[in-house]
């Protein structure tokens, strides 16, 4: 199984450069990414390196990208008694417009980087400048990135997503943590001390905004309603300091840091006060269980005693199960499912909150996934089958300059979230297993109504 795994990876990032990394096909119309399966991207065992990376817009024509390596995640080997353990690991990117252009290459190059082994293993840090001025046209940009351990002959690619035409945009701030690194990440936490820079001017004020509401989670993919998808009930929770452009979060919220305050544009974080994305708090029991229960189970779960909110919560979840092995096996598999969405999908929300992270949830990460300009396509089941789950997310640009993937919504789906949703109410957990023996069960029923045996 490992080996077939590695063969279709390999398979996959051969796929990856030799349609983004050769330049003899620039002239070609015909190559694209969108006919690539991305659906690795969401298994959480498929990847072994996870590397962190920044877009910084430096103007309209060039930008910094920067990246962290963990260092535990390459293998170090030496030539000889007498040298030094070492990694050797080469980093290939190119700038292109979409999953749909990769013959248009904006920019591109490789570099490589050799590490000796320490016994504090750390992180690699560094930045990457890269030129945009050939295509300006081109406002909307992906950024493919290649990370490739020499050592063990594997490598993965990553990809970026940016927007230059707004010079308030989320890529033109810098955030800075307090030993100087370029602070990589969604969210931050209570008592952080994060520095937030317009570009690299460090003397430019920056407003700070502050909504300590909660925005709503997911609509099930069947309802007619529309997402809100931000709030404009922020406070003004003060400036960061003119001096080192830092700020100090006291308490839990989204955070808005702006130069222009009469917009929505602008650098944002969510700040909590817990080990997010983990999910190993009482209080964190309850709110992903709304996509399972109706609104007067989740009703009596919200109205619980604090003290009682996990007895609560492990009571739902025996009464499906029916035994405390298989409550234990399906709280397991749920909340493992919410804690890799807000790794995975996290945006101005928790990722479990979020229209892919509910699809994720509930039916487990998808076996196909394709990618286009405009939107994200996932598939459970048979690629080419007319029984599929085919579900697509439109890319949709939020007001705080970042990228958000909504669900198009459509009353078909209320039959298949049934099935998936009374099946873990019965105490299964669901997946791609289910769902391809649904389909095949559908499958034998349409050929038998449309093939009748004669027995005579």
């Amino acid at each position: 199984m490992q080996k077939a795994r590695n063969s279709f990876l390999n398979i996959f990032i051969l796929k990856i450069i030799l349609i983004t990394f050769s330049f003899s096909s620039c002239g070609s119309k015909k190559s694209t990414l969108s006919n690539i399966n991305f659906a690795y991207l969401y298994q959480p065992s498929e990847v072994l390196i996870r590397p962190d990376f920044f877009i910084q817009l430096i103007n309209e024509d060039s930008l910094l990208v920067h990246y962290q390596l963990n260092k535990e995640e390459f293998l170090y080997v030496r030539n000889s008694e007498n040298q030094q353990f070492e990694s050797q690991i080469l980093i290939k990117y190119a700038v292109i417009p979409n999953y749909e252009l990769p013959q248009i290459v904006i920019d591109s190059g490789s570099f490589r980087i050799r590490e000796v082994k320490t016994e504090n293993f750390g992180n690699i840090v560094g930045k990457i400048p890269i030129t945009l001025n050939k295509k300006p046209e081109f406002s909307t940009f992906l950024i493919v990135l290649t990370v490739r351990d020499e050592h063990r002959n594997l490598e993965y690619p990553y990809f970026l997503l940016s927007d230059r035409k707004s010079k308030n945009s989320y890529h033109y701030y810098l955030p800075v943590d307090t030993f100087g690194n370029i602070y990589l990440k969604y969210t931050a936490f209570t008592g952080d001390i994060i520095c937030i820079h317009y570009n690299s001017d460090t003397t430019r004020r920056v407003f700070v905004k502050h909504f300590d509401g909660t925005f709503p989670i997911a609509l099930p993919p069947f309802s007619a309603e529309q997402e809100i998808i931000y709030t404009n009930e922020f406070k003004i929770a003060g400036t960061t300091n003119n001096l080192s452009g830092c700020y100090h979060f006291k308490k839990p919220g989204f955070y808005l840091f702006q130069t222009d305050t009469s917009s929505l544009e602008g650098y944002y974080l969510i700040v909590r006060d817990d080990d997010y994305p983990l999910v190993n708090k009482r209080h964190q029991l309850v709110e992903p269980l709304r996509y399972l229960t109706t609104q007067k189970e989740f009703s009596d779960l919200q109205a619980s005693h604090p003290d009682s909110i996990k007895y609560m919560a492990d009571q739902f979840w025996l009464a499906r199960a029916g035994s405390v092995e298989r409550a234990k096996n399906l709280v397991k598999a749920y909340y493992s499912r919410v804690q890799r969405a807000n790794e995975l999908f996290t945006s101005f929300k928790e990722g479990w909150k979020t229209d892919r992270g509910m699809i994720y949830i509930i039916f487990g990460p998808p076996n196909v996934v394709y990618r286009y300009a405009d939107r994200e396509v996932w598939i459970y089941g048979d690629d080419s089958s007319a029984l599929q789950y085919r579900f697509t997310f439109t890319l949709t640009k939020l007001p705080f300059s970042g990228f958000y993937y909504v669900l198009e919504r459509n009353e078909n789906y209320r039959f298949i979230w049934g099935q998936a949703v009374d099946a873990w109410r019965n105490g299964r957990v669901y997946s791609i297993k289910d769902i391809k023996r649904e389909q095949d069960e559908r499958d034998q029923q349409l050929r038998y109504q449309r093939y009748p045996y004669f027995w005579f």
